[in-house]
């Protein structure tokens, strides 16, 4: 069996060729609909070897890393894992999605979540908006996001064991492998 683009030598996602494209990864992802390729899509190209197609989507750069995609695969394909490591691979390449606000969104994103384990979505619109030299975009969502209770004014809790975790993983992925 040939190898492809999901395939490193650090890990495999599980066998991508048993994706049978039921979409259900699509149908669950809850910001499909800003995506210009569906996950099962993205799935389908790269298990074909299309990487440079694959890397220049905007769908991996704007996945948000929830893990709808991966718990709806009857198949136990890591969806999210394959685009974390498709947007790394494009992060090694010097490829940047097209618009370069999705990409400043990634980093503050997940630096913000390598802090804690947890989002801190205030931290997270405050920083990207710095970043854009927007200051006050969206400024008029954060009352209605609050009174919804989406928007909490303390950040959340650093996650048990979350920093621990973190650097086994790093550890992991630094030793040479045989």
């Amino acid at each position: 069996m040939e190898t492809t683009l999901l395939e490193t030598e650090t890990r495999t996602f599980g066998n991508t060729s048993l994706c049978y494209q039921c979409a259900k990864c699509s149908s669950g992802c809850p910001i499909s609909e800003e995506m210009d390729m569906l996950p099962h899509q993205v799935i389908h190209l790269a298990s074909l070897g299309l990487e440079q197609r694959v890397l220049s989507t905007e769908t991996i750069w704007i996945c948000a890393n929830c893990y709808a995609c991966a718990v709806k695969c009857p198949n136990d394909i890591d969806i999210t894992g394959i685009m974390n490591d498709l947007k790394q691979k494009a992060i090694e390449q010097g490829i940047a999605p097209s618009r370069p606000e999705v990409y400043q969104f990634h980093k503050v994103f997940a630096n913000d979540v390598l802090k804690r384990g947890k989002a801190y979505e205030l931290w997270i619109m405050g920083e990207y908006n710095l970043r854009l030299r927007k200051p006050f975009k969206n400024v008029l969502l954060a009352p209605r996001m609050f009174l919804k209770n989406k928007l909490k004014l303390k950040p959340p809790r650093q996650v048990r064991g979350f920093r621990g975790w973190i650097h086994k993983l790093l550890l992991r992925k630094q030793r040479p492998h045989a």
